[in-house]
């Protein structure tokens, strides 16, 4: 099963004519970039002013975001 899989992600071929039309490969655009900077930035940086907070309130000493404002 792994081998097919490997098989299918790295032995691609050319792109083949569709109705006469060549078709460039698949790539991200910018509405893909955006949904992942939603998925993976946005929980990432929640996570981190989290920490920053709970250190600034165990510690008293702002290390966070917010200290530089």
């Amino acid at each position: 099963m792994i081998k097919r899989m490997r098989a299918r992600l790295f032995n691609r071929e050319k792109p083949q004519p569709v109705l006469g039309h060549d078709i460039d490969k698949p790539r991200i655009t910018p509405a893909g970039w955006l949904l992942i900077f939603l998925w993976l930035g946005v929980p990432a940086m929640l996570i981190g002013g989290l920490i920053d907070l709970a250190i600034q309130l165990a510690t008293g000493r702002c290390l966070g975001v917010w200290c530089l404002f």
